[in-house]
């Protein structure tokens, strides 16, 4: 990975906001492994089961674990620079909290569409 990520090499720039990963640098510690190619790749390890748990919530009608999978979802995902998508699981986290689940099935699937662009950005991103 070079020290500044290509923006352009992406399909669609405007999934990611690679100012925020760029912006670890300042973390980074001599000797040590890339912090951004850490997270990026501790984030598509991880956030595939949280997208099955918001999945299966709305199945389930559940909304207190939609709630907790799209506030999971939205922080890892804000702090690395996906922030379409963490907006988009922010609508999720709200319409659990306030248990209104009509919306949800769309905004899922809108998620789902979110999240594949996303991991797709951030594994092009980990070849270079």
């Amino acid at each position: 990975m070079t020290n500044q990520i290509d923006e352009h090499t992406v399909s669609d720039p405007g999934v990611m906001d690679w100012s925020v990963l760029d912006a670890l640098k300042a973390m980074q510690r001599p000797g040590r492994p890339d912090i951004r190619k850490t997270l990026m790749t501790s984030y598509l390890g991880s956030i595939p089961a949280l997208m099955e748990s918001a999945k299966a919530a709305v199945s389930a009608a559940d909304g207190n674990a939609l709630r907790n999978s799209a506030h999971s979802m939205k922080s890892s995902s804000t702090a690395i620079g996906a922030l379409l998508f963490g907006k988009t699981c922010a609508e999720l986290e709200l319409l659990g909290k306030n248990n209104t689940l009509e919306a949800a099935p769309a905004l899922l699937e809108r998620a789902e569409k979110l999240l594949a662009e996303t991991c797709a950005a951030l594994s092009k991103a980990l070849e270079m």
